[in-house]
């Protein structure tokens, strides 16, 4: 199954990108609904770069839902305009969760468009996957909109 999640953050395309890039955006934006911990290493790198991580995932941050593999691909961008980067994950329950961030620029200058487009595929779980990820993606959007009105000051 696919959905797609979007929405218009209100910021400028650079700054967006930028901080989609950076791996603590994803702790700031998942919190508390699902907290990531790498399983490989200390941390994760301060900016996502192409290669498969490890992550024990918690809901809430105390009930184990288990490993996940994230893999991340930056795609090539051809188009100035849009940026887009790719986690093609996978875990023993999840055969495929293939996640992609898009980022596009609008007319207008302080204001981008913003999808979450996620494949899942997991058997006879699909469903109620389904149902958590759209719920996890809408929450993920929501916590953008609260970090772009705090000036990212969450991160530092």
């Amino acid at each position: 199954m696919i959905i797609n999640i979007e929405t218009h953050l209100a910021s400028n395309f650079e700054r967006i990108t930028s901080y989609a890039k950076l791996s603590k955006t994803l702790h700031y934006i998942a919190k508390p609904l699902i907290v990531f911990e790498p399983v490989n290493q200390i941390s994760f790198p301060e900016n996502w770069e192409n290669g498969e991580y490890l992550t024990d995932m918690k809901l809430f941050g105390i009930i184990p839902l288990g490993n996940q593999s994230v893999v991340i691909e930056k795609i090539k961008e051809t188009n100035q305009n849009e940026f887009i980067l790719r986690d093609n994950g996978y875990s023993s329950l999840i055969n495929t969760w293939d996640h992609w961030i898009l980022i596009r620029k609008t007319k207008h200058e302080n204001l981008v468009t913003y999808i979450d487009r996620i494949e899942i595929k997991a058997g006879l779980l699909t469903v109620f996957i389904v149902i958590f990820a759209s719920v996890f993606f809408r929450w993920r959007q929501f916590r953008w909109k609260l970090l772009i009105r705090n000036n990212f000051k969450a991160l530092y």
